[in-house]
């Protein structure tokens, strides 16, 4: 994957930033609402858990946005969090929502970009990026691999997400048909760049074709060969929602009882992991630790 010329990462930076300041509310409320996305956000968290319960000490959250994962994080981690993201005002909405956390790890907010974090080499023992951060940094991804490779101690846990073309195709499809824009997108798939998507993995900003982010999406393989490229060993790969994520009836129908969603919470997670389904979820989860010694 080609890095891009070395100016044009700073304006995708301000761009995304801009996006992000003017979103916050919206960013909080991603996993709350409505079943689906509660499922999304749950199974998420659950993936989270499963693999960060036995994190040592020191944990970066790369993009914690309005700080929907950090409150999950520090009360795992046995050591300080450090708090990294492009948005300042997304980083004052999540430092408002932890002032609860009394007898947690400390959190450090720092404002900054995972192409160049702010923190020395082999100085964390975690490292969680979820919301899309490799799929937002686009054609600098290798960039901010190798410094999540840098910063993390021999050893060390990386929890992230990575897009998917198939599962983005069908968030943008599922969004709209929810506005009646299906018909006039599908008359032109083309222009609004889903052929890209689903050829190459890569979506051009294009706000005029409904690209509002430039994007590089992955199939489970190039995420295992990323971070086999960066020095990580794959530990855990699960698919988020493969049965329900473009749903919207049954996790309103399975939230009605405790049961019922736990049962539905633990046929995701197994079909979630099955290979064949991996980029047909809304997006994909990977756990791999950091080789070396």
């Amino acid at each position: 994957m080609p890095t891009r010329p070395e100016g044009e990462a700073p304006r995708r930076r301000r761009r995304l930033r801009g996006v992000f300041d003017l979103g916050v509310a919206r960013e909080r409320r991603r996993y709350q609402g409505d079943p689906r996305r509660i499922l999304l956000g749950t199974l998420r968290e659950r993936f989270l858990r499963a693999h960060l319960k036995d994190s040592p000490g020191r944990v970066l959250e790369l993009g914690p946005g309005p700080g929907r994962f950090t409150p999950v994080i520090r009360r795992l981690a046995r050591g300080p969090v450090i708090a990294v993201d492009l948005s300042r005002r997304s980083l004052k909405a999540a430092r408002r929502s932890s002032r609860d956390g009394r007898g947690l790890p400390r959190v450090h907010w720092i404002q900054g970009a995972g192409e160049h974090l702010p923190l020395t080499t082999g100085s964390v023992d975690a490292a969680v990026a979820l919301g899309n951060i490799l799929g937002f940094a686009a054609r600098d991804a290798p960039k901010v691999m190798e410094e999540l490779r840098r910063v993390l101690r021999p050893g060390g846990l990386l929890v992230a997400d990575f897009p998917s073309p198939a599962g983005a195709v069908q968030e943008f499809l599922h969004g709209l048909s929810q506005d009646r824009r299906l018909q006039k997108v599908l008359r032109n798939p083309r222009l609004y760049l889903i052929d890209s998507v689903l050829a190459t993995g890569y979506q051009p900003f294009a706000p005029a074709r409904l690209a509002k982010f430039e994007c590089q999406f992955f199939t489970a393989g190039e995420a295992r060969e990323t971070l086999a490229r960066h020095g990580f060993e794959t530990l855990d790969v699960m698919s988020v929602a493969p049965l329900t994520a473009f749903q919207d009836r049954s996790p309103s129908i399975a939230h009605q009882e405790k049961r019922t969603w736990e049962a539905l919470l633990r046929l995701e997670e197994c079909v979630g992991r099955r290979p064949g389904t991996l980029e047909m979820g809304h997006g994909f989860v990977v756990a791999g630790r950091r080789k070396g010694v």
